[in-house]
């Protein structure tokens, strides 16, 4: 059964994304003298500290959205959140957080594109002269940036109870985040997993660290009670695991020059998407053994063909796997919606809110 539907329009959308937009114009210099005072203090120590921070700066600052420190943000001024300085500074971590994960999960997939440029372990492989050591220090690079997170997140001017809160939620959130990538990785080992992995997977890699608990931090820090946090909780796990499956949608279905990225890459590596599983369970309930067993004998295959990407293509369309997917994204960002509208929070960030909802599911990279 389908949620009453939440109407809002295409402006609110595009109001949404302007939004967006002029926060990185505020955020990004923070974040960028956070970095240039960690590179600064590192190339002090020995100058050689002063690549692996800079090459990670440049990866940190060359793209992305900003989602999940503007999540931060918002969440604080929807619960009445007033120092605008004190909380964009908290929200660093929050993209801190985002790029250490991704660098090493780009090690472990082996990708080598990520945003349209090299990955942080090919720049080092091609600065360095060593694929290994380019991988082992793409790693330490990882850890280094998930280690200035947390500095970033101590360097909070108020600590208080508040502050205390939203550390656990941080702490909690950086967890799940590891739960979650341990799921996926041993989940391209399986031939078929059921679809609590893969909503399991997408709950902790995704839905919890892109909207779910930055909006909480933001509302703890502002002291939003039990109850604004229980809203702001069912707004963003369904809205988060919606950008995800909308991610692997355009993982399959995309143009290349759009998401920046090789539309074949998740195939490849064997993810177990809610795409690939509907596509496997749709092929057994229509008895379609054969190209099951093609089907499975594609997935996880570094030599994919183009021929083999597109037949998997129309197999997942033939299915009904893709127009199952496409009906859960619109499914649960309408149960998102409809659960904010719920909360008594400021009227120009609940609009945010609705608006960037639909703006992530809408999206084309």
């Amino acid at each position: 059964m389908r949620p009453e539907t939440i109407i809002t329009t295409e402006t609110d959308a595009s109001w949404a994304e302007e939004q967006l937009n002029l926060f990185r114009q505020k955020f990004d210099p923070i974040l960028s003298a956070f970095l240039a005072k960690e590179t600064e203090a590192a190339t002090a120590i020995r100058p050689e500290l002063a690549e692996l921070l800079k090459v990670s700066s440049d990866f940190i600052m060359a793209g992305g959205k900003r989602l999940r420190p503007a999540f931060t943000y918002f969440g604080y001024k929807a619960a009445g959140g007033q120092d605008d300085e004190a909380i964009l500074r908290a929200a660093v971590p929050m993209e801190l957080v985002h790029a250490g994960a991704l660098i090493h999960d780009d090690v472990m997939d082996n990708s080598d594109i990520r945003r349209g440029n090299p990955t942080v372990h090919k720049v080092f492989e091609k600065n360095l002269g060593s694929k290994a050591t380019g991988t082992a220090t793409a790693i330490v690079a990882g850890d280094q940036i998930l280690a200035l997170a947390d500095r970033a997140l101590s360097e909070y001017p108020h600590f208080d109870e508040r502050f205390r809160n939203a550390r656990k939620i941080f702490d909690q959130m950086c967890v799940e985040i590891n739960f979650g990538q341990y799921l996926d990785v041993i989940g391209n080992l399986l031939g078929v997993v059921d679809d609590d992995w893969v909503m399991k997977v997408m709950r902790f890699k995704t839905a919890g660290y892109t909207v779910e608990k930055p909006l909480l931090i933001g509302s703890v820090l502002a002291g939003a009670d039990s109850q604004k946090q229980k809203i702001l909780s069912g707004y963003g796990v369904p809205l988060g695991i919606a950008f995800q499956i909308r991610d692997d949608i355009l993982g399959m279905f995309g143009k290349e020059a759009e998401v920046k990225k090789p539309v074949d890459s998740d195939l490849k590596e064997g993810k177990k998407t809610l795409l690939v599983i509907h596509a496997v369970g749709e092929m057994e309930n229509q008895n379609r053994w054969e190209e099951r067993q093609r089907f499975l004998r594609i997935l996880g295959n570094p030599e994919l063909s183009e021929n083999d990407y597109h037949w998997c293509q129309d197999l997942m369309t033939e299915t009904g796997a893709l127009k199952y997917c496409e009906d859960q994204v619109e499914i649960m960002t309408e149960q998102a919606k409809m659960c904010l509208s719920r909360g008594d929070f400021g009227l120009q960030e609940k609009r945010y809110l609705l608006g960037i909802a639909d703006y992530l599911v809408a999206r084309k990279h």
